[in-house]
């Protein structure tokens, strides 16, 4: 599979509907899924229809813990339930590149970021994240757009 390019992009930001959890970065395959769906299960609730692709935010720490919002991406705040809150993705300068195929090559896409910032000196702030597009019974086809924050 080759790899994406990477690209700096202008991140600009946007409403998603997210719980806030810390986890341990080695329990990121268990402890996602039931997060987001509750949030799924908070906007049909709520009847919410303007919704988009699922967004996964995580702030990292030196320890292997990581800060994490996990949700789906929303054109208005609506009236929210449960530990779901309206969140907002980051803005500002950013790389950007994409996979497709399966998720659990997501960790070397971010590999692949981090080592390009190294060897361009672009610092990177600590907080990225994941945009997943529609979901394909072929692992070929799911596009996720990765984003890692550049620090200021």
């Amino acid at each position: 599979m080759p790899e994406a390019p990477v690209e700096i992009v202008q991140a600009k930001g946007g409403l998603f509907a997210a719980i806030r959890s810390h986890i341990a970065m080695t329990d990121i395959p268990t402890a996602i899924m039931p997060l987001v769906d509750q949030v799924w299960a908070c906007l049909r609730a709520a009847e919410y229809n303007g919704h988009g692709h699922n967004v996964w935010l995580y702030r990292n720490h030196a320890d292997g813990e990581v800060d994490v919002e996990i949700g789906v991406q929303v054109q208005s705040k609506f009236p929210v339930s449960g530990k779901v809150e309206i969140a907002e993705l980051p803005t500002g300068p950013a790389i950007h590149t994409w996979h497709y195929g399966e998720y659990d090559q997501l960790p070397k896409v971010h590999e692949a970021l981090i080592r390009w910032c190294a060897e361009n000196n672009r610092p990177m702030a600590t907080v990225c994240w994941e945009i997943y597009g529609d979901w394909h019974d072929d692992p070929a086809e799911r596009r996720t757009d990765v984003y890692r924050l550049l620090a200021e």
